[in-house]
């Protein structure tokens, strides 16, 4: 399921397609793709394979529909050079069949325009399925051509869609309803295609956050950001769903506040929505990680501005992140403890023979947090907590019910609001680690939360009021080693909580001889964290802060 705002489709002034004869891979001029530009959005859910029907017809839906509609089969073949060089700068290119007519579409795989979820994306019609990408030449950005270059064009994997489009009248506006059943194929591999895609046609963007909301009472209605083409791609590679790292802050200049937390929330809202196919699909830990960070980075946001506006909703909004992050806690503690901590001090100790019998046992364990995570992300309260964050988001809810001062705030620059929060959090963190030595464990796991804030909001708020950029990567980096060794520190308390749940009664005496290891190898890693975290901590002190006081 997506949430997909993209750009348009090119069209004349008569409003039919454009194209351009000439068959070449030649570029653009300098001028070229830099016109107008307006969107398309599109809300696209997931739902079940043996749900789709019903929630194809649901009363939400024909309550709203003007006819029946029409069915089409659509038979699409994404193509890319050898190396993937398009797919890798950006760009994605399918040809697709409808009936005698063939549709040649470039999209972008980032996102464009400042939206929540936008996409650029250009099209032309082609004679047959061979992609001719002259027809766009004055169209496409350099980009483009520069990743093409002269290599050859393949096919890479090919949808087979049966879609029944429908409109849709509602009260604040017209929406088209596609509904695709089909599968994607990549050689002798395939995964099905259960989709709902609504497209705004005229009207508010909100009535598609409402449809879709409707959608959710009725059964499991997902959102997911991941497209055909990145799913094809893992298919014919056999790769599991990429993890996402969060992507540097793009805000910069005399941005409103009001802007600049509209920007922060889109970003944490699309580093979660991009890792959730890695996390349910497990097999890279980094994927389940990425998911806490972006709900980390997501409250954290939510709770600056919440405590800016006095906004109820977004500390609502704050306890639902809380709360799917915690539901992921134990596959990622396992995670760190099967990927991390074990393989080590196995290594190190090959005279026990218990680690393997440990392992397994871990492993069913790891299995049972990875089931809790997923049936959470699953569930109607993860569900709707994206659909309505998203609609908050795009209709900047937290501007209800604000008091003059707090409208005044929004309105000015938001450098003025960074160098207020940072400061604050960076006084705090100090005052927290005053007498750092003698930090009782407790004291030393508060600090540790507080780094990680500073973390946060240096992430998003830095870039807005930095002197000079060599001073800020200094701070972040000072920040970053400081946080890492607290991070350890604090792992090895989570792996004596996790010891304790693994090591039964009934557990052989080798696995538990290894358990033993773990608990000696990590209590003189202790002791050598404790001499090690002042060094941290003294560069963290006296890397100066990198913003005007």
């Amino acid at each position: 399921m997506r949430l997909l705002a993209r750009g348009v489709r090119l069209r004349d002034g008569e409003g039919k397609s454009m194209s351009v004869p000439a068959e070449t891979n030649a570029a653009p001029d300098a001028g070229a793709g830099r016109g107008a530009d307006p969107r398309e959005i599109e809300l696209k859910l997931i739902v079940p394979a043996a749900r789709l029907a019903e929630m194809a017809t649901s009363p939400a839906i024909e309550h709203h529909a003007r006819n029946a509609g029409t069915v089409r089969r659509l038979n699409t073949v994404y193509y890319d050079t050898p190396d993937r060089a398009l797919w890798e700068a950006g760009f994605t290119l399918r040809v697709r069949n409808k009936g005698a007519a063939c549709t040649m579409t470039v999209k972008s795989t980032e996102p464009a325009n400042g939206g929540l979820l936008a996409r650029s994306e250009w099209e032309a019609p082609v004679q047959d399925m061979r992609p001719r990408v002259g027809a766009l030449a004055a169209q496409l950005p350099k980009a483009f051509f520069e990743a093409l270059g002269a290599a050859s064009l393949e096919p890479m994997f090919s949808t087979e869609v049966r879609r029944r489009t429908r409109k849709l009248d509602l009260p604040d506006a017209s929406i088209e309803l596609a509904v695709d059943e089909g599968r994607i194929v990549a050689g002798k591999a395939s995964e099905p295609i259960c989709e709902l895609e609504f497209e705004l046609e005229g009207g508010s963007a909100s009535a598609l956050y409402d449809l879709a909301l409707d959608l959710a009472e009725h059964g499991p209605a997902d959102l997911s950001i991941r497209s055909k083409a990145a799913r094809g791609f893992d298919l014919a590679l056999g790769r599991p769903p990429a993890f996402v790292k969060a992507k540097k802050s793009a805000i910069r200049g005399k941005v409103s506040l009001d802007d600049a937390f509209s920007a922060m929330l889109v970003d944490a809202l699309l580093h979660l929505m991009r890792n959730k196919p890695a996390a349910i699909d497990g097999r890279h830990p980094e994927g389940v990680h990425q998911l806490r960070v972006a709900l980390r980075r997501t409250r954290a946001i939510l709770k600056l501005l919440g405590k800016l506006t006095g906004s109820s909703e977004a500390d609502a909004f704050a306890g639902e992140a809380r709360w799917l992050a915690g539901e992921h806690g134990d596959a990622r503690d396992w995670d760190v403890f099967m990927v991390e901590t074990v393989p080590p001090i196995e290594a190190a100790c090959p005279e026990i023979a218990g680690f393997a019998d440990l392992r397994n046992a871990a492993e069913i364990l790891r299995e049972r947090g990875y089931d809790r995570a997923r049936a959470a992300l699953a569930g109607p309260r993860a569900q709707r907590f994206q659909l309505l964050l998203a609609r908050w988001i795009a209709c900047r809810g937290w501007r209800a019910d604000l008091s003059g001062k707090a409208r005044a705030a929004l309105a000015a620059p938001a450098s003025k609001h960074a160098l207020t929060v940072l400061t604050r959090q960076h006084r705090k963190v100090l005052d927290m680690g005053r007498h750092f030595d003698r930090l009782e464990p407790e004291a030393r796991h508060e600090l540790r939360l507080a780094v990680k804030k500073l973390r946060y909001v240096t992430d998003f708020l830095l870039p807005l009021c930095a002197r000079k950029g060599s001073e800020a990567r200094r701070y972040a980096k000072a920040l970053s080693v400081l946080q890492d060794g607290l991070g350890r520190y604090n792992d090895v308390a989570v792996t004596a909580a996790l010891l304790d749940r693994v090591a039964v009664p009934e557990m052989p005496a080798a696995a538990r001889e290894a358990c033993g290891a773990i608990r000696g190898w990590q209590a003189r890693d202790l002791a050598d964290l404790e001499a090690g975290l002042r060094a941290p901590w003294d560069g963290f002190r006296a890397t100066g802060r990198p913003w005007s006081k």
